[in-house]
């Protein structure tokens, strides 16, 4: 893959990972004021769609180097997971939006436990993200911003692990922690903000990557 390729990849997930980020800390915010709960639907929807669609491009752009079998390249394999945690996602906010414009059309327990289980899979793929071939292949462009990718990924995943566990429905039909549910997701926005703003290349690695592209 060239490295020019790669820069327009890499700005591609960081407006989708930014994007959804910001549209999932307003859906947050909304929740905590008490908004209209088909507008909040909306938004945790849209911003679904935009992680999914940016996390495609990441899983396409691992699919691009294939020096081993896929899923034995910690890239990819990180990658697929992501995508995966996405659909899951996906289906969650759908349903919960449903559930918003009609309370007896979809029961809670299939709203949380596609939650669940994508924040598992954001948690499994921020931990294989940080083997030194996936960081390699993902930010060798990129200068000295590796690091911090990984760890806002890793508090982001966190954060929502943290948000889907508060937003379990107790027998009482109360959430086990709302406060844990709303601040969760914001505060794993924010960590996945942070790291979609580093993913997106400076003038200069640009610029750099179409130079080496030309001396080729």
């Amino acid at each position: 893959m060239t490295n020019t390729r790669k820069t327009r990849q890499l700005t591609a997930m960081s407006v989708g990972f930014g994007v959804g980020s910001a549209l999932f800390a307003i859906g947050a915010m909304l929740s905590v004021m008490r908004a209209a709960p088909v507008l909040t639907g909306v938004v945790y929807a849209l911003g679904a769609v935009c992680f999914t669609g940016a996390a495609g491009v990441q899983w396409r752009s691992a699919a691009d180097h294939h020096p081993r079998p896929p899923w034995r390249d910690p890239d990819w394999l990180s990658a697929a997971i992501q995508f995966t945690g996405t659909l899951y996602f996906n289906v969650m906010t759908v349903r919960a939006l449903v559930l918003s414009i009609d309370s007896t059309s979809v029961a809670y327990e299939k709203v949380w436990h596609p939650d669940m289980v994508g924040s598992l899979l954001f948690l499994i793929s921020s931990w294989i993200a940080w083997h030194p071939i996936a960081r390699e292949q993902r930010h060798h462009i990129l200068r000295g911003r590796s690091r911090l990718i990984c760890w806002a990924n890793m508090l982001g995943s966190v954060f929502f692990g943290i948000s889907a566990v508060g937003a379990k429905m107790l027998p009482d039909g109360t959430l086990r922690n709302e406060g844990w549910d709303n601040w969760g997701t914001f505060l794993g926005a924010v960590g996945f903000f942070i790291a979609a703003m580093a993913l997106r290349p400076t003038g200069d690695e640009r610029r750099a990557a179409r130079n080496a592209m030309t001396a080729t």
